[in-house]
């Protein structure tokens, strides 16, 4: 019994850390859970003030840096700090958002990580085609062709 109401308790506090109508009390002692999903869930509420999204930058979960990352609400100077996080999958959440600002996106197409500057890469690309109405970004799609197509290795674009 003590299982399940501590369980209850813990998803209340779960759900009031993405609450934007979260007070900015109750966001500061969510943000110093021993739960990392709650800690993750503070970094991901737009209405986390930055002091916040300050401390969470440097938290030692990688899913709630990422969190802090790409956040709407996250300041640039916290996200370039990111950017240069030893772990590569806070860089990689990063270079696939793209609502990253794209000075940043170009940073990170320079990447060590191969595949964070290759995911930066086809992101800088959907971002900058959003000014041509007619580019779907179709590249990411294909189907198999049928034998003995022309294609590289069989693939061709829908």
């Amino acid at each position: 019994m003590l299982g399940a109401r501590f369980y209850g308790e813990m998803f209340s506090k779960y759900v009031q850390a993405g609450s934007p109508s979260c007070s900015k009390q109750l966001l500061e002692q969510l943000a110093h859970s021993e739960v990392d999903r709650i800690r993750q869930r503070v970094a991901e509420n737009p209405g986390a003030p930055i002091d916040l999204l300050e401390l969470l930058a440097s938290d030692r979960n990688v899913d709630v840096r990422i969190a802090v990352g790409t956040n709407p609400s996250t300041p640039e100077h916290i996200r370039y700090r990111l950017a240069f996080d030893e772990d590569p999958n806070v860089r990689l959440g990063l270079a696939e958002d793209v609502n990253t600002p794209l000075e940043l996106i170009e940073k990170l197409t320079e990447d060590e990580n191969p595949y964070v500057s290759c995911r930066a890469l086809e992101t800088e690309e959907l971002i900058l085609s959003r000014d041509k109405p007619r580019d779907f970004g179709c590249h990411r799609f294909f189907r198999w062709a049928a034998k003995g197509a022309d294609l590289p290795e069989q693939l061709r674009y829908a």
